[in-house]
């Protein structure tokens, strides 16, 4: 069982939609969208998603690793559906189907980096999704460039298209080489305790937040920068691609930070660090402003996301694992669904500035959710483990 394949994935999610919100304001024009109708229509990709990632929690348990051939599959094809959008109901349309792959490969990706990091006892979600993170920086500022030039919106598609069928090629050895690995599945696995199914309520919740908040910043910061503060495509290209930088780092250090800060304090610095970077990015007149309060929002939210998914890894056996990895993701994506609704509606009444500024009040509830829901890490630990024990888990 090898890590290369999952993290590979991580690397083609993240040029995908790093690709997709440089594009953003291309597509905006391409469809004749408002801001409104333009929320409107992204919220079809969080619509496609959420059934997908609960069918795919269930069928992780039956094909394990087997699914990540298939959902690369289902991305190269879906890749291509927005070059031929013409109007907001047909993105909408488009995107429905980018998010039902979308999710259904996130769950598979995740859950089979969890498979090894319980198997060899190594901590790998950090470094997928700081992997997720760089390519994103790279595709972003890479299409930003390819905009500045006159390249169109379906060159960039359909090369995250063709990369995701090299993907779903490259996976078939390793799902087969997994599969032999794992234990039979005659029996259902056993239900989850009810301490348990209530952790996974609160990382859920977290998870939700974290989601909306980089939703908003990496789709909507190179409208920002270009609307509102009058930049050209490359630097509102660099707009999510420094946001991704940012993650990236803070995604690559989660490792050192997290032997030496506890969960609580991780999340509820870095939530607030991500605030006053949201109000930065809102309020500028410059460029070099909006992109600083862009970093700092991306180095905020970084630790989040690794840190929940590690955690819902380890409270469920290798058959159940991906239905806890599930949860957390199906609720997660619910930032998400909403995210587009509220940047959208709030953009449509009162301007980007005012959606950005929206977004630091959900910060700053993330960090005092976090604060409560974490409050008490080492008995909730015990609590979990009890649980854990009392149902043959442990």
């Amino acid at each position: 069982m090898t890590a290369r394949w999952p993290l590979a994935c991580f690397l083609a999610m993240g040029l995908f939609w790093g690709t997709w919100a440089a594009l953003l304001p291309d597509i905006k024009a391409q469809v004749g969208a408002s801001d409104g109708e333009l929320g409107l229509a992204m919220v079809a990709a969080g619509l496609g998603s959420l059934p997908a990632m609960i069918v795919t929690g269930r069928l992780w348990r039956r094909l394990g690793w087997w699914l990540l051939p298939v959902t690369a599959t289902a991305f190269a094809l879906s890749a291509l559906g927005p070059i031929f959008a013409s109007s907001p109901l047909a993105l909408g349309a488009a995107l429905l189907f980018v998010g039902a792959s979308s999710g259904a490969l996130d769950v598979s990706m995740n859950s089979a980096v969890s498979d090894v990091e319980v198997a060899q006892d190594r901590r790998l979600m950090y470094g997928a999704h700081a992997l997720f993170s760089l390519a994103v920086l790279i595709a972003s500022v890479g299409t930003g460039l390819a905009r500045q030039a006159g390249v169109a919106v379906g060159p960039p598609l359909t090369v995250s298209a063709v990369v995701f069928a090299a993907l779903a090629v490259g996976t078939i050895g390793v799902a087969r080489v997994a599969a032999g690995a794992r234990p039979g599945s005659a029996s259902p696995p056993s239900p989850i305790g009810p301490r348990v199914v209530r952790a996974l309520a609160a990382l859920a919740f977290l998870c939700a937040l974290s989601f909306l908040i980089e939703d908003a910043i990496q789709n909507w910061s190179a409208l920002l920068l270009e609307r509102e503060i009058g930049t050209g495509p490359a630097i509102g290209g660099a707009g999510p691609g420094v946001f991704a930088g940012a993650m990236f780092i803070g995604r690559s250090a989660g490792q050192w930070l997290g032997g030496r800060f506890s969960d609580r304090a991780l999340l509820c610095s870095g939530a607030l660090v991500a605030a006053a970077g949201l109000l930065l990015s809102a309020t500028a007149t410059a460029a070099v402003v909006a992109l600083l309060g862009l970093a700092m929002g991306g180095g905020g939210v970084a630790l989040v996301a690794p840190a929940l998914f590690a955690r819902a890894g380890r409270l469920a056996d290798q058959q159940s694992r991906g239905a806890a990895i599930a949860t957390l993701t199906t609720f997660g994506y619910l930032g998400f669904l909403f995210g587009p609704v509220i940047m959208g509606g709030v953009a449509e009444i009162g301007g980007l500035r005012l959606a950005f500024v929206t977004m630091t009040g959900l910060a700053v509830l993330l960090a005092v959710a976090g604060y409560y829901t974490l409050r008490s890490p080492r008995s909730a630990r015990i609590a979990i483990g009890q649980e854990l024990l009392r149902t043959g888990r442990g």
